[in-house]
Formats: C-alpha cells, structure tokens, sequence
C-alpha cells in the first residue's frame, strides 16, 4: 500500500514538474518574466515586418488594380493585418519597457503578452478559415501557433490548454463549413503535438537555465555579503565602511565635513580572553559590534581588526554644548566596563575630523587610530583627537615603517653599548646592545621614537636580524682593536619569534664569526612572554639547550611576572628601573627589590637591576645581594669607538 501511494504521489510530482505546475522561486519568475520580454522584441518585429509587408502587398495590388480578390476579402484580411500589427507594435513597446525588470511593468507586460497571443491566435484561426474556405492549406494558423508557443515562454499546462483549445476551436470552424478530411484531422493533431512538445521542452531547458543562473546569483551574492561583512561580528567590514563613507562624501559633502571618525578600541580585551576562552571571546566583540550598530544607528559602522571597530558620524554640538556621539560612546563605554567585574575592561576612543572632502577614508582611519594609540598607557584618559602634533607624530612614525630597509642598507641604524657591572666591586662584565637610528631627515632618534613603530607594524625583526649581525662582526673586531671581548645581552620581540627563526639566526651569525655563544646573552622581556605562546616556550627551551643564556628582561613591568617564572626557564632576571625611580622617596621599594632578588636567588636566577643612577640605590641593591648593575651611575648607552676609547683610558674596571 505504501509503495503504492509513493509510486502515485511521485507520478503526480512527475506530472506537476512536466506541465510546470510546481512552486518556482521570485527569481524565476523574474527570469521567466525578462525571456519572454526578450522574445516579445524578436516575435513583435517578425511580425511587424511580416504584416507590413502584407498590408504593402495589398495594397499595392489594389493601387495597380490587379488583384482578383474581392472588395470584402480585402477589406477582411487588412483589417486582420492592421490589427495584428498594432498588437504586435505594442508588444515590441512594452517588452523593451520590461528589460528594465520594473515590477508594474512586468505585470502589464503580462497582460500585453497575454493580449497579443489572443489577437494573433485569432488572427491564425481566422486567415486560416478563409483559406480553409477556399481549400488552401491551413499555414497562418500553423505560423502563430509556433509563433505564439514555440518562441514565448508558457507553463507547459498553459501551452497545452491554450493550443489545445485554439487547435479544437480551429477543428471545430472548418469542419462546421466543411467537413475536415483524415489528412487534415491529422495534421492539424500534429501540428498540436509539435508545438506542445516544442513548448515544455523549451520550459524546461529554461528552467535549468534560470535555476543555474540563480544558483550563480546567490553566490555572487554571498560572496558580496562575504567581501563586505566581518565573519566574527556579522557587521560591515573595513570595506562595507569605505564604501558608506565614499558614498557620503559624494551625495554629501557638506555633511560629509560636519561628521567625525571614531576610532574604538576595546582595553584589556587580551584578559578576557584568557578568562573566557577565545568562544566567548567573540561572542562578546559580536556584542559589542551590535551594540555600535544600534547606537550609531544609519551610521557606518565597521570592525577594523581585533578589538578594534570604526564609526562615521555626525559632529553635531547639542544645546548644552556637548556633542551627541560623545554621550553615544558613553553609554557603550558603560556596557563594556560592567561586561565583567574581575576584568578592568575599558574603551580608548580616537577621533579625527577630515578637513575637506578630498581627504581618503583610509588615511582617517589611520589618524583617528593613532589618536587612540596616543592614550593607551594613560589610564586617566579615554578620549582622544587628531591634532597638528600628532600628525607631525604620525608622519614620523610613516616615515620610520617606509625607510627601516633604507635606514639597514645604508647604515643609519647603529649600535649603542650600555655597561653592565659587578656590584661586589664595580668591574665590567657586559653590554647590553641598544638600537639607535641616526637619520638625515630626523638626525639622532632614541629607541621610543622607531621601536614600538616596527613592533605595531610587525617589521621589529628586520632591526633585530640587522642588530644581531651587526653585533657579531663587532665582537670578532675587538680582538684586533686591543680591548677585551665581554658579554654583549641583546633584546628579542614577541614577534621576532613568530617573524623570523631567531634560533637559526644566532646559529648562523655565530658560526659564521667563529664567535662564543657564550658572549650573546638572549633577553625577552617580562611584558611579552605568555603561558599560552606555545612557539615561543618550544624556541627558548632549544636555545637553552644549546648553552645560550636567558634573561628575563624588565621584570615587574608586566602583571604575570610570577606565574611566568613558573613556565620558563631564565638565566638572569633583570629588575625594572621603575623600581628604583625616586628610590629615595619611596621607601616601600627597598623591601620589594629586597624580595624580588631573594625570590631570584631561591629559584636559581641571577640578578641585574637597570636604571641605578645613584650611589644610594648601587650601595643598597649591593647589601641585598643583587648581583650585576646598569644604569647612568656607570655609563649611559654609547656607541662602539667611546666605549673603545673608555676602556683604553682605563675608565672602566675590568679584571
């Protein structure tokens, strides 16, 4: 029984598919909708010509007075002809309307459709009965059915109820006048058949064509959606924005100069992660994102990286002086701040007012970003604009990322060395190598001016690679220039171990320059370490295995310092000069340096303090058993030829 009605209820699908009975998608339909108003133009001019060339005909023959046709026969058949050419010019009209896809017109376009097929059936039906009158061949009838079913697109059941009824009624017509011979019985029943097959077959391949068409439409419309909207948030992204701030500034200029741009970045999102796990994570970015939406509603609105997002709006001052977008960001700030009581999220704000309208959306976003920047470390602060100064500031800073290859290949960037000492008795021991670019544009630039600018752009390696060959062919240089060969400790970025092979770096500079590996000293500092950096765990771990030193670089910088002890592997732990600022003035110091190097000494590290520029902090960092000193009290960072010179004037103590 069940194979039964399966059986029955998939004929019955079967059936419904071949007369075009079953549900078509809008799309379709508007497919369905422009073939046929293409085939209107191509059908209506046929036509067109054809008729004219009749009426042409005719008359022409009754200028010239050689037709042999009677006065009612041509008044009969140019009627016909005139009528059939006017139905025919208004279907040319309204199909080449329909190409423009306008709802209505497809409507009318329909009913015009519908129309023409009507009138040039009657008109087939009616021009082949006269003929049929006088024993011609039925062929204008056999011309509009193929006109009308083989050329515009119907249902299948459509075709096959209309040609069904036209060829009957036809039939019927002729046989009433004169009874229909087998011959014409016959071909009028194949004339039926032809035009019926022709006309589902062509259903169908239009069919497939449309739903392969749309198939290739919804993805190109996927693709769009996918080009233009971020995959975490489900908002717009850095593209959908240009496009909406492009679009303002053409369609409106003067509103276009009264907006701002809003540079947004969600603070301490790194330890909501760690809590939260990177799930959560997102979800909360999503949250957010949604959140700007709805405030900033109409608004452009885009995430821009990360924890990062954009916003385009109006720089309107309200009656009480304020301006609106600032009591917006207010109201998310709020949101953010209260997200969770154990992490102290926040939300830096960096804003920038484009001057004309010529000024590209890229470059304010970059501006609006860098004002963000500006204020990260300051806690107090969490809005900030894009000033005179800062664009001097921003300029430098493009200028660093566009010349740190130039500034490498032509020498700019040089090598200071800073002494590091016992403290037992005051005898040199190291360096640490510090980077310093002497530019011919901007002269003599410290390391706060390009540093932290290589490592936002991720180019820090290049420096790093640069300063590590460089250090090696001034160790191999100090035997010939008489001086002693001593310790030199050299810093790594986070990102030079995702950037570069720092492993296979020193392996190959060292073996290169026959040079002990015991004088590079490998520093990383506390702030960039993680217990989740698998990599960089895996990396340092190798390098201690072949005999270099770490150290632990600006301990107590950072909020993870005593977790990271328990991950890693350090050689020597180097104290954060913070400590020691306003040493004497802050007498809570001394207990806590006291901590920090008994805490080194019962975990097997050694002990450097940097930034001693008194006698008071050396003598006290010396009683507590601290072992190595840097700071300005013994030598500020200086370039190789002073220290040189230093050391053969016999400024230095060295055992």
């Amino acid at each position: 029984m069940n194979l039964s009605k399966k059986f029955l209820n998939k004929s019955i699908r079967t059936i419904r598919k071949i007369l075009g009975l079953q549900g078509y998608s809008d799309y379709f339909k508007r497919y369905f909708d422009m073939d046929n108003a293409r085939s209107g133009i191509v059908i209506s001019i046929i036509v067109i010509i054809l008729e004219f060339f009749m009426i042409s005909y005719v008359t022409y023959h009754i200028i010239v007075g050689s037709t042999s046709r009677s006065l009612l026969w041509l008044v009969q058949h140019l009627g016909a002809f005139f009528v059939l050419l006017s139905s025919a010019t208004v279907l040319y009209i309204q199909s080449k309307r329909n190409l423009d896809g306008n709802q209505k017109r497809r409507i009318f376009g329909k009913i015009i459709r519908i129309v023409f097929a009507i009138i040039s059936l009657i008109f087939g039906i009616y021009i082949s009965y006269l003929d049929y009158l006088k024993g011609e061949q039925a062929f204008v009838f056999t011309t509009m059915e193929i006109f009308i079913f083989g050329i515009l697109l119907w249902r299948p059941a459509v075709s096959l109820a209309l040609s069904a009824i036209s060829c009957l009624f036809f039939y019927f017509l002729c046989s009433s006048a004169v009874p229909a011979s087998f011959a014409f019985k016959m071909n009028l029943f194949t004339v039926w058949l032809g035009v019926f097959v022709s006309s589902a077959v062509r259903f169908q391949q239009k069919f497939l064509e449309a739903k392969k068409s749309e198939h290739i439409e919804n993805l190109n419309t996927y693709l769009g959606e996918v080009a233009v909207t971020d995959e975490t948030t489900g908002i717009g992204n850095l593209l959908a924005f240009r496009n909406r701030v492009g679009e303002i500034r053409t369609g409106n200029p003067s509103g276009f100069l009264r907006s701002i741009f809003l540079f947004l970045n969600v603070s301490n999102f790194s330890s909501y992660n760690e809590k939260h796990g990177f799930d959560e994570g997102s979800q909360f970015l999503s949250s957010i994102a949604h959140t700007l939406t709805y405030t900033f509603t109409g608004d452009p609105v885009a995430r821009f990286s990360d924890d990062h997002f954009i916003v385009f709006t109006r720089n309107d001052k309200l009656e009480d002086g304020s301006f609106g977008f600032q009591r917006k960001l207010e109201s998310i700030r709020r949101k953010i701040v209260v997200a969770d009581n154990d992490v102290k999220l926040g939300l830096k704000v960096g804003a920038y007012i484009p001057e004309d309208v010529s000024c590209h959306t890229n470059t304010a976003c970059d501006f609006a970003r860098y004002a963000c920047d500006s204020i990260r470390k300051k806690y107090d602060v969490d809005y900030c604009e894009y000033t005179t100064a800062s664009a001097e500031d921003f300029a430098r800073r493009q200028y660093v990322i566009n010349n740190i290859d130039k500034a490498i290949k032509n020498g700019y960037i040089h090598i200071y060395y800073q002494p590091v000492v016992l403290s037992k008795n005051k005898e040199l021991c190291g360096f640490e190598a510090l980077a310093r670019w002497i530019d011919p544009k901007y002269g003599f630039m410290p390391p706060y001016a390009f540093i932290s600018t290589l490592e936002e752009y991720r180019q820090i390696h290049k420096l790093d690679a640069y300063i590590v060959k460089k250090l090696c062919e001034d160790i191999l240089e100090a035997p010939a220039k008489g001086i002693p060969v001593l310790p030199i400790s050299i810093n790594f970025s986070r990102l030079d171990f995702e950037l570069m092979d720092v492993e296979n770096l020193l392996e190959e500079c060292i073996e290169k320059n026959n040079i002990d590996k015991n004088l590079i000293h490998i520093e990383v500092t506390e702030s960039a370490l993680s217990q989740n950096d698998k990599n960089l765990q895996e990396t340092l771990r190798r390098l201690k295995g072949k005999n270099y030193s770490l150290w632990l670089d600006d301990f107590g910088s950072g909020y993870s310092g005593l977790n990271i002890l328990k991950e890693y592997d350090f050689d020597m732990m180097k104290i954060d000069m913070a400590f020691l600022r306003n040493f004497s003035s802050t007498p809570k110091s001394r207990p806590i340096l006291k901590n920090i190097v008994t805490l080194a000494k019962d975990i097997g590290m050694h002990t450097l303090s940097e930034g001693v520029e008194t006698e008071e902090a050396f003598e006290f960092l010396r009683e507590i058993g601290c072992e190595r000193i840097q700071g300005y009290l013994f030598g500020k960072p200086m370039p190789k030829d002073e220290i040189v010179s230093k050391i053969k004037k016999g400024e230095f103590l060295i055992s």
